[in-house]
Formats: structure tokens, C-alpha cells, sequence
């Protein structure tokens, strides 16, 4: 997809250097990408899951025979949420780690909400001092923030990170201040940030959960969203024109896939947040610490596939079916349908077992209208509540009338005399 042009834009690899480039990218992608569709065995690619590892925060070691379809995976941490934040599989969620390049979610976020994707974002030699992995940016350069949020976050440009981070804050140490300020301000206790391009650093760290959350909240944000999706972008123009696959290869090779961001450095180990939206199903994989490249997005498919094969939409009552009586208490042995007023269907963890439905009606006085609220049905699955649905009247029922209510009475009092 070509990014939006550029005030001007400069590129290292030119020529035949340039086409090379590329050439290698694109190797590279198709292998990984093979490694995705066609992954090894599982008693070859993974290893068996661990006593510590959760299944919706209970350890499979007191799960019994359920333990047994957790994922069988090989990262060192990692996380399933939906996309509600329900965690719905872990693995020392809260260790701290080393987060690589995931740590320019954060950068394009504070981006986001302190410029707009039309300014000018110029490239300075301080954004070019970083190395290793580059978005091919020279000093001069002259882009949009769009262009270098596509730079950013599809190629995992580190001078892609520096020049925005100068271009927001005026330096990168104003810049990590900011985005320590929205950790704390997002709730992420096991976060904090040395740099804004990820490489290794004394202090620079994180958890799965964390970035479970931080993940969330940037696609949340549609340009962020829409930038992570991209299978390629382009930057530049002409003979300087460079093709940039995105790093991570689940997208376009995932049903579903969304996003998000790899991530790799000695210390880290090779990482990824992958993200797919199935059924109405929204899932976040947080893989940290394989010890290969093509392991990360192996340990990412077999978590969204663990997750939408286990975590899917049930109907648990349909619209206009009656679940109860409502007893009106103006009358004598008088009850209005309590019927449920909308399709109710929820995401249910199959591996939770049966759900209970508990219905409670309250004697209503007349009078009655349709639609009333006159109860509630609650449904649980291992003693959590999954869904509280409010049950109303399906008619209207009159009050009753002067010799009506005589009668009433009457009836009342002669019950209450033969006991």
C-alpha cells in the first residue's frame, strides 16, 4: 500500500542495492510466512505446557484432565486476552522482561495523541545514531507522521522511532518521560521505558499483561490499527523508492488477522503481539521470549487458535422466549410472562463447563405495562457470572376495578380463614 506522499524523503539502498534489499525482504517474508501455514509438528515445534500456566486464572495444575488443552507452547511469557481484557490463558504474565521493538506501540500512541498525521516530521543526525534495525531515513529527510508511523511500526524503523520521538517531545529524554507519564496513566505497574526504539537497556521493561493492555488501547485507535494491518508500504518515490515488508508475517497469513507489532533483541528474545478478530471474537496474543523467529508466530497461531477454538459466541436465551411468571399482586393467582426483551449471546470458555441459569421475578402491582422490567435471569459458569438479562412484562395488565378489588378481598380473607 503506498503511504501518502512526502515533502521530500530520502533512501540509503538506491538502484540495484535498493532492489536487493527488497528482494532479501521479500525471501525473507515468504519463509517466515511458510513457517506460519505450514508449521512443524507439534511434538517437534512445542513444548508441553507448564504446571504455572492459567487457564482463565486457574493454574492447569489444579485443573485436572482440563489442563491437558491448554496450548502447547514455547515462549518464555506470554498472554491471551479478549478483547474486553479477559485473560483467558497465561504464562508468568507479570514477570518482568525485556520488550524489544513492541516498545514502539507506546511511541506511535504518544504520536497519535500529540500530533496529527499530516505534519512534517524532519530527520535529524541524533535519529540516525541508534542503528540497527533502520527504516533507511538520511539526515534531511522531510516526511509526514504518517509516513513515519508506517516506517515505525511496519518496518520497525529505530530511526523511525528517534525522529518522531524528537519531533513530539524536542528530545528523546523528554519523550521517555511522556511515555513513562501514559504507562503509569494506563495502569501498566510492571512497565517503564529507557528509550523509545526498544534496544536493551538497564530498566527497559514490561510484562505480558501489560502489553496485553497497552495492545488494547492502541488499536483502539483506528490510523494505528489501520497502519498495523498493512502487509507492505512504500516510502519514497522514483529510483529512491523502498518497498518495506511488514515484520510481522501473521498478517495476511492469519484468518482474521489485525496486527499488531515484533519485536527482537538479545535480551528479549524473539516477541510479538498478534491480534485477530473472528465471529464478533476479538483476541490479543502476547508471545515473549521464543528462541526463533519462526517459534514467536508459531506460539501466536496456536494462542488464537487455542482461543477461537475454546472462546466463542453461545446464545443463552432468545428474544421474546418466556423464562418465568411475574406474579401481580392485585389480583388472585394473576402472572405476566417474564419474557427476555433481546437476543442474548455472549462469549463463552467452553472449558469452564455447563452454565446455570438462575431466573428471579418479583410480584409486580398493576399496573402492567409491556416492556416492564419485572425480573432478571443470571447465567454462571464456574461460579462467575457471564451475563445478567433483565426480563420484562409481555402484556399489559389493568388494574383492577372497584368491585374487582371488593372481590379480591373477600377471596382473600375466606383463604385466609381455611388456612
Amino acid at each position: 500500500m503506498r503511504s501518502p506522499s512526502s515533502a521530500s524523503i530520502g533512501i540509503h539502498n538506491a538502484g540495484h542495492k535498493t532492489r536487493t534489499t527488497s528482494l532479501l525482504n521479500c525471501a525473507l517474508t515468504f519463509l517466515l510466512a511458510l513457517a506460519v501455514l505450514f508449521p512443524a509438528s507439534a511434538s517437534s515445534a512445542f513444548a508441553a505446557s507448564k504446571p504455572s500456566d492459567t487457564i482463565d486464572g486457574v493454574p492447569v495444575s489444579e485443573l485436572g484432565a482440563l489442563g491437558k488443552a491448554t496450548p502447547d507452547v514455547t515462549m518464555h511469557a506470554g498472554i491471551l486476552v479478549d478483547g474486553d481484557g479477559r485473560v483467558l490463558w497465561s504464562r508468568k504474565a507479570d514477570s518482568h522482561r525485556a520488550m524489544a521493538s513492541i516498545t514502539k506501540i507506546m511511541t506511535a500512541v504518544l504520536a497519535l495523541e500529540s500530533s496529527s498525521l499530516t505534519e512534517t516530521v524532519d530527520v535529524t543526525a541524533a535519529a540516525l545514531r541508534v542503528g540497527e534495525s533502520t527504516s533507511f531515513l538520511r539526515q534531511g529527510d522531510r516526511l509526514s507522521m504518517h509516513d513515519m508511523l508506517e516506517a515505525l511500526l511496519v518496518k520497525s524503523g529505530n530511526d523511525a522511532a528517534q525522529a518522531v520521538a524528537i519531533h513530539v517531545a524536542g528530545s528523546t529524554d523528554e519523550f521517555v518521560g511522556m511515555m513513562n507519564k501514559k504507562a503509569a496513566e494506563l495502569g501498566l505497574s510492571d512497565t517503564h521505558f529507557i528509550n523509545a526504539h526498544g534496544l536493551d537497556a538497564p530498566g527497559h521493561e514490561t510484562s505480558a499483561r501489560d502489553l496485553a493492555v497497552l495492545s488494547r488501547y492502541a488499536m483502539s485507535k483506528p490510523a494505528f490499527k489501520s497502519i498495523v494491518g498493512m502487509k507492505q508500504v512504500t516510502i519514497g518515490t522514483g529510483s529512491r523508492k523502498e518497498t518495506l515488508p511488514n515484520t510481522n508475517v501473521l498478517i495476511n497469513n492469519y484468518q482474521g488477522v489485525t496486527g499488531i507489532k515484533t519485536g527482537y533483541t538479545s535480551d528479549a528474545g524473539y516477541c510479538v503481539v498478534g491480534s485477530a478478530e473472528r465471529n464478533n471474537i476479538s483476541l490479543y496474543a502476547v508471545v515473549l521470549g521464543t528462541a526463533t523467529e519462526s517459534a514467536r508466530f508459531r506460539d501466536a497461531r496456536e494462542l488464537l487458535d487455542w482461543g477461537f477454538a475454546h472462546y466463542r459466541p453461545q446464545s443463552l436465551a432468545t428474544s421474546g422466549s418466556v423464562l418465568a411468571e411475574a406474579p401481580v399482586s392485585d389480583y388472585l393467582d394473576v402472572n405476566v410472562p417474564a419474557i427476555v426483551p433481546v437476543d442474548a449471546t455472549v462469549p463463552v470458555l467452553d472449558l469452564n463447563g455447563p452454565i446455570t441459569k438462575t431466573v428471579t421475578v418479583a410480584a409486580t402491582k398493576a399496573p402492567v405495562k409491556a416492556g416492564q422490567t419485572v425480573g432478571v435471569a443470571t447465567f454462571t459458569q464456574a461460579g462467575r457470572q457471564i451475563a445478567s438479562i433483565p426480563l420484562v412484562a409481555k402484556y399489559d395488565v389493568r388494574k383492577p376495578n372497584p368491585l374487582h378489588r371488593i372481590w379480591i378481598g373477600i377471596v382473600r380473607v375466606w383463604r385466609a380463614i381455611l388456612g
